[in-house]
C-alpha cells in the first residue's frame, strides 16, 4: 500500500523505539485507518468532490493541531520551490480554477513537467527556475483556496532560515492522521500522483484533444514523496 513519506518515516521510527506488541498494535490501527479513510474516499465522485473532501479533512487536522506552533510566514516561499507531488484530483481542481481567469505561465509548466522524478534540477532549491507556477512576485500563493493537499500540510517548527538555506535542515509538523488521509487518497484506483507541473500539465492536456496527454512515470508501491 502506498504510504507518504513522513507516514512511513514515523512507522520506521515506532518499530525502533517501540516493543514488538506494541509495534504491531499501532501498525494494526494505521492499517484501520487507511482503511477507513479509503472505503470513505471510495464513495466520493473522482476529482473535485474527492480532492475538496481530503482538502477539508486535512484542514480539520490543522486545525486539531494548531497549539503546535510553526514558523511559515506569508511570502516565505521556500517549499514553494521543491518537487512536490500531488494527486490528479488535486490537479482538477487546479485546472478548474483556472476558469477564473488566473493566469498562468504556461511555457514554464511545460518546461517544469518534463523534469524526470527527483530530477537533480530541483536539489538547487530556491533558485527561480524552481519557482511554482503559482507563487507570486511577494513569494506567496496565487492560488491559495486551492493549493493542493500537500501544501496544506506541510509547515515547519525550525527558525525560516533552515528552510531557505542552502543545505538547511528544517523540521516539518507532523501530523499523522493527515499523512494516513493524503495516503488513502493516493491509494484510490484512479488518483495517480506525480510532480505538480507534471500531474497539471497532463490534466490540461486532457483537455485538448488536439494535444496528446503528458505521460506519467510508472506508479510503484510507497513511492510517494
Amino acid at each position: 500500500m502506498i504510504k507518504t513519506a513522513q507516514l512511513r518515516s514515523l512507522l520506521s521510527n515506532y518499530k525502533d523505539l517501540l516493543a514488538a506488541d506494541e509495534f504491531a498494535s499501532f501498525e494494526e490501527e494505521v492499517e484501520r485507518l487507511l482503511v477507513h479513510y479509503g472505503e470513505m474516499l471510495s464513495d466520493l465522485a473522482p476529482g473535485e468532490e474527492r480532492g475538496r473532501k481530503v482538502h477539508a479533512l486535512i484542514n480539520e487536522q490543522e486545525q486539531q493541531s494548531s497549539h503546535i506552533k510553526t514558523t511559515c510566514q506569508k511570502g516565505c516561499g521556500a517549499c514553494c520551490h521543491l518537487e512536490v507531488e500531488i494527486t490528479r484530483d488535486d490537479a482538477i481542481i487546479l485546472a478548474n480554477s483556472l476558469k477564473d481567469g488566473l493566469e498562468l505561465d504556461v511555457a514554464r509548466l511545460r518546461e517544469l513537467s518534463l523534469r524526470e522524478r527527483l530530477d537533480s534540477a530541483w536539489a538547487q532549491g530556491w533558485v527561480v527556475s524552481n519557482r511554482c507556477v503559482f507563487l507570486g512576485p511577494d513569494n506567496a500563493c496565487r492560488n491559495y483556496e486551492n493549493r493542493p493537499s500537500v501544501c496544506r500540510k506541510h509547515s515547519v517548527v525550525s527558525p525560516v532560515i533552515e528552510c531557505q538555506k542552502w543545505g538547511g535542515k528544517p523540521v516539518p509538523k507532523v501530523m499523522p492522521m493527515a499523512e494516513i488521509i493524503m495516503s488513502a487518497a493516493a491509494n484510490q484506483t484512479d488518483n495517480d500522483f506525480a510532480s505538480l507541473p507534471k500531474m497539471l500539465q497532463r490534466e490540461l492536456d486532457c483537455r485538448q484533444i488536439e494535444e496528446p496527454a503528458l505521460p506519467l512515470p510508472t506508479r510503484l508501491p510507497q513511492e510517494i514523496l
